[in-house]
């Protein structure tokens, strides 16, 4: 990462007569992510075909992150981070700059964090670590990430808090303002979360319940969520997400264990998304991670199972190389649609018609952190 210690801001306050005593220097880090490759998918609504495709692995990204001390602990802290799509250039939500984070506050070693902005949720923060997309990227993820552990939640307007760690426990919640404009965001938000850290020992817990959301079911996870409902985008009035998770590390092992409940409420229909998974990584080498799991979910009489495997090399701090393997199985009603992963499947009825109810993905990549 590029660190950039910014002193021009205080010189010209001090010239100006406007600062009449010393503060600490500031100091600007600029960071980002880069993933690019290739993709074979064995079935993509009915065909076998090979795409071109970034972000995978990890979302494209590249932001500003600042500190500066206040004095007493107490620090000035903010974030802005911008999605983009590398093979055409252009920005990941057109027309918004900082599509992905946008935040600023204060953190104070006694008090904790107060942050405004947007913003993640806590499946965000105290999840996502024990999911098989954390490191095997998008085809890994839960159903249409409706339970947010890809992040593709980012949430506008929102007031967050982040307490100390105590015993090793740090507590959160948020709140969020209803967007002024729906589809491009969310009603009413409010989170809360729980992570505990002992050693090899970590634990989660995240609960995130959101108003007025957008959902576009079919394209996110192969299904309309509801017989009766148009297989196209829904507005839901409500989505509640509780998951909890837990690792273990023993020597180069690491064990996860992650379950979601993500509760849907679109009109006069309502119903819970359960997930089961359990991953396992082993670092082979310091330079050469291996993972394999699985996942199953549940809506209704609609079913999925995802199996992944990945070889992730490392050439440095900052390069790797990584291939990856993923089977996705749906059955009772839905289709086998991966995240990010193409164009709707036909519906009739809220029933998937198309061809085969499996599809493989399998992916070479090359990333570069910065």
């Amino acid at each position: 990462m590029k660190r950039i210690v910014t002193k021009a801001a205080a010189a010209a306050l001090i010239g100006a007569g406007t600062l009449g005593t010393a503060h600490a220097q500031s100091s600007v880090t600029l960071y980002g992510i880069i993933d690019a490759g290739i993709t074979y998918f064995s079935n993509l609504n009915g065909h076998a075909t090979f795409v071109a495709n970034d972000g995978s692995i990890q979302s494209n990204r590249w932001g500003l992150r600042g500190v500066e001390d206040l004095g007493g602990g107490t620090r000035a802290v903010f974030d802005l981070e911008n999605g983009f799509n590398l093979y055409s250039g252009t920005m990941v939500q057109s027309g918004v700059l900082f599509s992905r984070q946008a935040w600023l506050g204060l953190s104070n070693d006694a008090a904790g964090t107060l942050t405004f902005g947007k913003q993640y949720d806590f499946v965000w923060d105290n999840l996502t670590q024990f999911a098989m997309g954390q490191l095997a990227g998008q085809y890994a993820w839960h159903p249409g990430d409706f339970d947010h552990l890809a992040g593709t939640l980012h949430i506008n307007n929102a007031i967050k808090y982040t307490s100390p760690t105590f015993a090793g426990v740090t507590l959160g919640g948020l709140y969020a303002f209803p967007s002024q404009s729906v589809p491009a965001g969310t009603g009413r938000v409010y989170a809360l979360g729980a992570r505990y850290s002992n050693g090899p020992l970590n634990l989660g817990m995240a609960y995130t319940n959101t108003h007025d959301l957008g959902l576009n079911g079919p394209t996110q996870a192969g299904t309309t969520f509801f017989p009766g409902l148009p297989a196209g985008p829904v507005i839901a009035n409500n989505v509640a997400s509780f998951g909890v998770g837990g690792s273990y590390r023993y020597g180069r092992s690491l064990t996860r264990l992650l379950f979601t409940n993500t509760h849907f409420k679109i009109g006069s229909d309502s119903g819970s998304m359960l997930t089961y998974e359990a991953n396992e990584a082993f670092y082979l080498t310091p330079a050469t991670i291996l993972m394999a799991g699985g996942w199953y979910s549940k809506l209704g009489s609609q079913k999925w199972v995802n199996a992944t495997a990945l070889c992730d090399y490392w050439l440095s701090k900052s390069v790797d190389v990584y291939t990856s393997a993923t089977w996705l199985h749906a059955s009772g009603g839905a289709a086998p649609v991966f995240l990010g992963g193409g164009s709707a499947p036909v519906f009739e009825n809220g029933v998937y018609v198309g061809t085969g109810n499996s599809s493989v993905a399998v992916r070479v990549g090359m990333r570069k952190l910065f």
